[in-house]
């Protein structure tokens, strides 16, 4: 598969913050035992994980196309091994696992194939049921954040999302990364001191307010 001319990323590549409530994750843990025999259970799980699989996948292939690609490839590897998960961890855990694995392999491919497009920018996220003021607010404020998120390194870029978008525990995260829990916790008390600093040096009138 070629990315040297991939499309610009969907709407949903920064993406928003889903729900981990106790219902939530115990819906997943249904549907994915459904979806074994189900199809129309597995369809409920492809669009719950579709756009945070994108988002994960993007944020470590900074390609739309690729992201796209593990996506595909990571329901696929979800509906054959549905049957083998052992439920010592969350559904959500275990997918983005999958999709982890799904895109450092998409990474080493293309870059195997000499197909790794430049670094796309992130999408900027529009709330349709904003007006244009608090848009363009939002808008600014996503930039903001953007820019400093881009000023992190890839580690602490990862650890974020899942600590904040995906609200994944210390402990899952560090089964997921195969890193010790204590180098989680590090990580994320560094990439929020970083993130901090570099949002005041981006906007140090608002930091003081």
């Amino acid at each position: 598969m070629s990315s040297a001319s991939s499309p610009a990323p969907k709407a949903y590549a920064a993406g928003a913050q889903p729900n981990q409530g106790r219902e939530t994750i115990a819906d997943d843990a249904t549907l994915l035992a459904a979806a074994r025999t189900d199809l129309r259970a597995f369809e409920a799980l492809y669009r719950r994980y579709e756009k945070r699989v994108f988002n994960y996948a993007y944020l470590l292939a900074r390609n739309a196309a690729l992201a796209e690609e593990v996506v595909a490839d990571t329901m696929l590897a979800v509906w054959r091994g549905a049957a083998a998960f052992a439920g010592s961890s969350r559904v959500s855990t275990w997918i983005l696992g999958i999709a982890r694995h799904k895109a450092l392999d998409a990474l080493r491919r293309a870059a195997r194939e000499g197909n790794l497009a430049p670094l796309e920018e992130g999408a900027e996220l529009v709330d349709p049921h904003a007006n244009p003021s608090s848009q363009a607010s939002r808008g600014e404020e996503a930039a903001l954040l953007r820019g400093a998120l881009g000023g992190l390194s890839p580690e602490h870029q990862e650890v974020l999302r899942l600590v904040f978008y995906e609200e994944l525990p210390y402990e899952d995260i560090a089964r997921l990364l195969a890193i010790p829990l204590n180098t989680v916790k590090t990580r994320v008390y560094y990439a929020k001191r970083r993130l901090k600093l570099l949002l005041e040096k981006a906007h140090p009138a608002g930091a003081a307010a």
